[in-house]
């Protein structure tokens, strides 16, 4: 059995294709994953989930409310914020770092396959 299965991975993106790419690389590799189109948007779905998600990968900028914005709510949010956030971005700048309140990681955009799936297992601390 693969040990991703168990874990839940949250997508924040207002990218349609980037939201498909990160889905299919993720389940592919057991994990399972749901998505929000903005910040706001995952804070709600966040607040009525039994579950919280393992990991979140989240873009930097987004319409409604960005990347920046929902780091903070997260920050301020007891029950989320232990979350892990992979921040997704063209800017992988120490700047960038801590405005996004120090993520476990930045992803350079392009994205790549083999990097999302090595940056969720280590992460969440699971076997590929």
């Amino acid at each position: 059995m693969n040990e991703n299965t168990e874990k839940l991975v949250l997508i924040i993106d207002d990218s349609v294709d980037n939201c498909l790419l990160l889905t299919t690389a993720l389940e592919g590799n057991g994990f399972s994953v749901i998505s929000a189109e903005n910040g706001r948007a995952a804070l709600s779905l966040l607040a009525e989930l039994p579950k919280l998600p393992d990991l979140i990968f989240l873009d930097a900028q987004m319409p409604v409310m960005d990347g920046y914005e929902f780091r903070r709510e997260q920050s301020q949010c007891e029950r989320i914020r232990e979350i892990p956030v992979v921040v997704m971005s063209a800017d992988c700048s120490l700047e960038m770092h801590e405005r996004m309140n120090h993520p476990k990681h930045i992803l350079t955009k392009p994205l790549s396959l083999n990097i999302i799936v090595e940056r969720a297992v280590a992460s969440i601390n699971v076997a590929p």
